[in-house]
């Protein structure tokens, strides 16, 4: 089996975690062999220290514009010399550079994309949540060659709640402080300015870690200032591991405006911490009210402050919903039963010899 990707996010975000955390697992499998075409940046940097074979390209911008057709020949040029059974392209900045030959032709979405960049460039489309898969057969793709597969989490290294210490001291949090932590892109439909708002009304003693960067970040601080909660939030920048900042939290946040999957949530249960979510898109579906998590209403902030209170004293009820989020991470969100599914997919769709 010989896998081509193509990947053209210049910046990290969950769809480019999650290709990478599966670029690592298959490559640990025997008999898969992978090479990269992706942009010059975070994804680049990451192929780099995990050893995995990889092409640069410039996926448009000036090069493109200026030399049209370089990515793509580019990408013609490395399945020529790769000889690919199957090309996988991430979203739509990848599935444009698709190149033409004898091997099976996927794409995977991270969220309800115009279906016209992928036709007559793909035949099978991919997506992570049930959602987005019955978005792709609505828009006319045909049912059998849409499929579900689930990102997964990889379970925590060993000892990483040793991190909690350390990282809460860099933070500056006080062992009586109430650690909250949100993960993701800072960006409006995450939400974030939600988790200020509804932090202003809790005590001083509950303190925000924000692990993440995006566009949004200099209105949060100056929103975080207007309330008065300088030294109550920390804005961390992006994490490639999440093991300290989850070590550190008491409780994780997702009050997202929109959510396709919500990684964030799976990551707070494979790191056992009670997690809040709004009933939105991909989390709504993820989590059951009070079995793997709390749901509130979105933009509602007093709904999220009480939830926030409620959880926060209430160790019965945090014990089960890190109990049924670790079992759900288990039963569909793991490493093996996801990679797993993409090599059963994969061999299905063997090209003819």
């Amino acid at each position: 089996m010989r896998l081509l990707h193509l990947i053209g996010a210049a910046k990290p975000g969950g769809a480019e975690t999650f290709a990478l955390r599966l670029f690592a697992a298959l490559a640990r499998q025997p008999g898969v062999q992978q090479h990269i075409l992706c942009r010059p940046g975070w994804v680049a940097k990451r192929c780099l220290e995990l050893n995995l074979p990889h092409t640069l390209a410039p996926f448009g911008g000036w090069w493109d514009a200026h030399t049209p057709f370089f990515t793509h020949r580019m990408a013609k040029r490395v399945a020529t010399d790769f000889q690919p059974t199957h090309a996988l392209a991430w979203m739509n900045r990848g599935v444009t550079f698709m190149p033409s030959g004898n091997f099976s032709k996927l794409a995977r979405l991270g969220g309800f994309y115009n279906l016209k960049y992928y036709r007559g460039r793909v035949t099978e489309l991919i997506g992570n949540t049930v959602e987005i898969t019955a978005y792709c057969v609505r828009q006319g793709w045909p049912e059998p060659h849409v499929h579900l597969l689930h990102n997964f989490i990889p379970a925590p290294p060993p000892g990483w709640q040793q991190h909690r210490a350390p990282q809460r001291a860099t933070w500056g949090w006080k062992p009586t402080d109430i650690g909250l932590l949100m993960a993701g892109r800072l960006h409006r439909v995450k939400g974030v300015d939600t988790a200020l708002t509804a932090l202003a009304q809790l005590p001083a003693n509950f303190k925000l870690a924000l692990v993440g960067q995006g566009p949004a970040q200099a209105a949060l601080e100056k929103q975080a200032a207007s309330l008065g909660l300088t030294g109550r939030v920390t804005f961390a920048g992006w994490a490639d591991s999440m093991a300290a900042p989850a070590a550190a939290a008491d409780l994780w946040l997702a009050p997202s405006r929109h959510e396709p999957l919500g990684n964030t949530a799976i990551d707070a249960w494979v790191h056992e911490t009670p997690l809040i979510v709004s009933a939105v898109g991909g989390l709504n579906a993820l989590v059951e009210d009070r079995q793997q998590g709390l749901k509130v209403p979105p933009d509602d902030t007093a709904a999220l402050a009480q939830a926030i209170r409620t959880l926060a004293t209430d160790k019965a009820l945090q014990k089960k919903v890190v109990q049924g989020g670790l079992a759900r991470w288990q039963a569909d969100y793991s490493e093996a039963q996801v990679v797993a599914a993409y090599l059963a997919l994969f061999a299905k769709m063997a090209p003819p010899r």
